[in-house]
């Protein structure tokens, strides 16, 4: 026999698999600390090729300039100002990603504990309806 709160319960389930749950378990799948670290792997690299891009874009943009004075550009302060400015973002960056990946992970915790919960509750059905079917069976030989 189905029950309704059985097949709720599926549905329930099955619609968080097919949606937020494939994120969730993805992320749970790591230690707090390890997904945190790679979330700050992340920015590391992006943050490293936004800086480049933005010095090559800039060398490009002022190309002409760069030629015409290359023998008395100060290029350590140049290269200095891209460092701090590399540093600053990383740190900022690094921050933000700290507090959002941790937000995160702890809502996908949270989510995922509740899932555990309802297939537990699931698997209690299943074995209360195995448990009745071979009562009746046992009842019926």
């Amino acid at each position: 026999m189905v029950s309704e709160q059985k097949v709720r319960l599926m549905i329930r389930l099955a619609d968080y698999e097919s949606h937020q749950g494939k994120q969730d378990l993805a992320r749970t799948k790591y230690y707090k600390m390890d997904y945190i670290r790679l979330q700050i792997l992340k920015t590391l690299v992006c943050v490293t090729c936004a800086v480049l891009l933005i010095a090559v874009i800039a060398g490009l943009n002022n190309m002409e300039y760069l030629i015409t004075n290359a023998l008395e550009l100060d290029y350590m302060g140049i290269g200095r100002t891209y460092l701090i400015i590399y540093i600053l973002l990383l740190v900022l960056f690094s921050f933000v990603t700290v507090s959002v990946a941790s937000v995160q992970y702890e809502v996908s915790k949270k989510r995922v504990k509740e899932y555990y919960l309802d297939l537990q509750e699931l698997i209690r059905y299943y074995e209360r309806e195995e448990k009745e079917n071979s009562s009746k069976e046992e009842r019926n030989l």
